[in-house]
């Protein structure tokens, strides 16, 4: 705001008009500055980029506007005391500081609705990212129950591989003991014997199959 020192009457009131030209020329350049930006972004758009970029403009429009006031309240207390206050001069200065203020107020009311848009917009981003961390935990939780899944698994083909060993193993010792007591006790004995080793080797592979289904069943 210019300094306008002890001029007051006439004098005092040309000066405060070329203030307020040079004020309304900057506003002209925020004028354009604002339409730049309003052409850039689509008339309702929220966009983080979009109400940073008017806020930036709108600030440098307020910041201008106050300096408008307050040259406009000098102006009026220059005519105030040069003419008196139900002169012409005073009253067209009051209705020009009115406006202004009116104008400021609606500025402001802008800025603040901006303000509370780009909060709203701050935490819906908020919001994504942390749904976007827990929908990594919970890929990475699932990755690890793949990972114990397969330990599982091979610890029952483990399992499987070892019972099929004993399997073979005693099938090696059924057939030297039947060798044995063949020589022993003859065909009939022999042919008993079969049955018999034959339960019992059933019998086992029934428990061996029980054994891994319930393995299988329990993973």
């Amino acid at each position: 705001m210019p300094d306008f020192g002890l001029r007051i009457g006439i004098e005092g009131e040309r000066d405060f008009k070329n203030a307020l030209r040079d004020i309304n020329q900057a506003f002209k350049v925020l004028g354009s500055e604002m339409a730049l930006v309003t052409s850039q972004f689509d008339k309702n758009d929220k966009s983080v980029n979009a109400l940073t970029s008017r806020n930036t403009v709108l600030n440098k429009e307020i910041s201008a506007q106050k300096d408008k006031i307050e040259t406009l309240k000098s102006a009026l207390d220059n005519a105030s005391t040069s003419f008196g206050e139900n002169d012409k001069r005073t009253q067209e200065w009051q209705i020009k500081l009115n406006k202004a203020q009116a104008e400021l107020n609606g500025m402001e009311r802008e800025l603040g609705d901006n303000n509370k848009a780009l909060e709203k917009a701050d935490k819906a981003l908020d919001s994504a990212g942390k749904e976007t961390d827990e929908f990594g935990k919970s890929v990475d939780k699932a990755g690890d129950e793949i990972d114990e899944t397969g330990k599982e698994t091979n610890k029952l083909g483990k399992e499987m591989d070892e019972t099929s060993k004993k399997t073979s193993i005693f099938g090696d010792v059924l057939k030297a003991t039947l060798l044995a007591d063949a020589i022993k006790a003859g065909a009939k004995a022999l042919v008993d014997m079969v049955k018999s080793v034959g339960a019992a080797v059933s019998d086992y592979i029934s428990d061996s199959r029980k054994s891994s289904s319930e393995l299988l069943t329990s993973s």
